[in-house]
């Protein structure tokens, strides 16, 4: 709405040009109804879930990928109870190396993606890496370890699960409500 502001009582002279241009002048006052908010995504910096997906992403992605080239380097069957040292502590068979890697691609996709999407994939995730982390420290020994699950393996996994589901659980919950409130 553009309506006619008051003008300063000031007369102006004869040839004052800019002074009578300033005695008409005019303002843009938003109308009497509430004015929509675009809600932002937040970025990657500002989004610990968002964070947190690609950096986790990124750690997956080199022990998954490191993983692959340890275990076929001494010829380890697909599923086996035994496989390569990774830095000589980290014992990894093509399995897990896949494994890593995939629950990596899923991290960056939505680690570039959304907020929401990263809060839900850091939550599967943690949750997939925990109970292989526990899987690991129960079968670890027996035949039916076809990750080739050892105790720095477990660990690994246990820590970086355990991250993501509290991250995903208590971080960006006002990023995540305002940006539900916006869908609604």
């Amino acid at each position: 709405m553009i309506r006619q502001a008051d003008a300063p009582a000031r007369t102006p002279r004869q040839g004052d040009a800019p002074a009578r241009a300033a005695a008409a002048t005019t303002t843009i006052v938003a109308p009497d109804e509430e004015t929509d908010v675009a809600i932002k995504e937040p970025s990657i910096i500002a989004s610990p879930n968002r964070a947190l997906a690609l950096t986790a992403g990124t750690v997956l992605a080199v022990w998954g990928i490191l993983g692959f080239f340890f275990a076929h380097e001494r010829g380890h069957a697909f599923f086996g109870d035994v496989g390569g040292l990774l830095w000589n502590a980290f014992q990894v068979n093509p399995a897990l190396g896949a494994v890593w890697t995939l629950l990596a691609f899923a991290l960056f996709i939505v680690g570039l993606g959304n907020t929401i999407g990263s809060r839900n994939v850091n939550l599967v995730v943690g949750i997939v890496l925990v109970v292989l982390a526990v899987y690991g420290f129960v079968l670890s020994g027996t035949s039916a370890n076809v990750f080739a699950l050892n105790t720095p393996d477990n660990v690994f996994n246990a820590i970086v699960g355990v991250v993501l589901v509290l991250t995903a659980l208590g971080a960006d919950k006002q990023n995540i409500s305002a940006l539900r409130a916006a869908q609604a």
